[in-house]
Order: C-alpha cells, then structure tokens, then sequence
C-alpha cells in the first residue's frame, strides 16, 4: 500500500494518459483523408470550417444531455458542453472525407475502437491485479 500522508497527491495513472494520447491519434488518422483533400484543393476552406461548427453544435448538444446524468449536473452540463464542442470541432470535418477513402476510415474506425477496447481492458485488468497483489515497499 502507498503511505497515507499529506505529501501522496492523487492523479491520473500513466494508463489513462496512454488511451488519452490512443485515442487522439486515431481521430488524426481519421483526419488525414479530409486534409489531404484540403491540400488537394477538393475540399474548401470553408466548407471544413462550418463542418467544423456543424459537428461542434450537434456534439455540444449530445454532451450536454450526457452531462445532465452526472450526479452534479451543472457541472456535468458545462463540462459536457465544452467537451463536445471541442471534440465536434476537431471530428466534425470528417463528414467531408471523400466517397474512395470511405473503406480506410471504417478501417482505421474499427482497428482503433478495437485498440481502445483491448487496452483498457489489459490496463483494467492489471489495476484490478495490483490492488489484491499489493507490492510492499521497503
């Protein structure tokens, strides 16, 4: 067991930072086709940035409905009103991806949520396994 005294802080395991930074880099894979229609000229400038506001207003509404269950819910309302803003902001170009790249993003959807899936559950299962085996340290 960790000592109990007031220089111990809580803080989020390495684990989750590691699907935290999981699962940033599978939006950025679902991004690529999208940007390199940007570049290719395929895609305008703004049609990504009101896909941008399209996906921020739809994500900030679903955020906040999730938000309402959290057992503080205005807190839970604002904090799912920003996060779904962001998060639809940053995916929502994704709606623009060209009708050939269709097959890599299901791919690339799929492998990721796969990914996501089965470190959580390894990392679930080890903090499980750590708490009954506690390490005694010296």
């Amino acid at each position: 067991m960790q000592p109990q005294n007031e220089n111990v802080k809580q803080s989020y395991p390495l684990s989750a930072l590691f699907v935290l930074v999981a699962a940033c880099v599978v939006i950025c894979a679902l991004l690529t086709p999208v940007v390199r229609a940007v570049i290719e000229s395929e895609i305008g400038g703004q049609d990504t940035a009101v896909a941008s506001m399209g996906g921020s207003v739809v994500s900030m509404f679903v955020g906040a409905i999730i938000g309402l269950y959290h057992y503080r819910p205005f807190r839970g309302l604002t904090w799912g009103i920003l996060t779904g803003g962001v998060i639809g902001m940053i995916v929502g170009p994704i709606i623009l991806a060209p009708p050939d790249s269709l097959g890599s993003l299901m791919t690339m959807s799929l492998g990721g949520a796969l990914v996501l899936i089965v470190t959580g559950m390894i990392f679930g299962t080890v903090i499980r396994d750590s708490e009954k085996n506690p390490v005694e340290k010296l």
